[in-house]
């Protein structure tokens, strides 16, 4: 009587399919990790463009100065009425931090001291987020 041969799989068969599993797993990863990152450079230029308009319609509602000012590479800034009573500390999302310290001031009528351009860094590239001399507040990147 001839041997039938059973169902299943052979020790090859398993290995060749996992080393194919661990090849697509390893490339998703690869991809999601840049995917992640790209979007926290993005979010984090516009929490930072957020801020800076909130910074901007406080001065003009409550007549009064405040500023936004960026620590180095730390990732975190505050947002602060000059003459005192309003102190927010922020930070921007993990890994993303701005390229340069920097301090943006809004007068009491909302217009900025100057221009700004405030740019932004991850291992995603560089996102900015600008002020203009006349206070409109924009972000922008890849």
């Amino acid at each position: 009587m001839p041997r039938s041969r059973e169902g299943g799989f052979s020790i090859l068969e398993m290995v060749i399919v996992l080393a194919i599993v661990s090849v697509l797993v390893t490339l998703s990863y690869t991809n999601w990790r840049g995917y992640t990152a790209q979007q926290r450079l993005r979010f984090g230029a516009i929490q930072m463009a957020s801020n800076l308009r909130e910074a901007e319609e406080r001065a003009k509602s409550e007549r009064s100065q405040y500023t936004v000012t960026l620590t180095g590479s730390s990732g975190s800034y505050v947002i602060a009425r000059s003459t005192g009573g309003f102190h927010e500390n922020a930070s921007l999302p993990t890994g993303v931090t701005p390229q340069a310290s920097d301090t943006v001031t809004f007068t009491a009528f909302g217009v900025p001291d100057a221009a700004h351009t405030i740019t932004l860094q991850s291992i995603a590239g560089t996102r900015t987020a600008s002020v203009n001399s006349a206070g409109a507040i924009t972000y922008q990147g890849p």
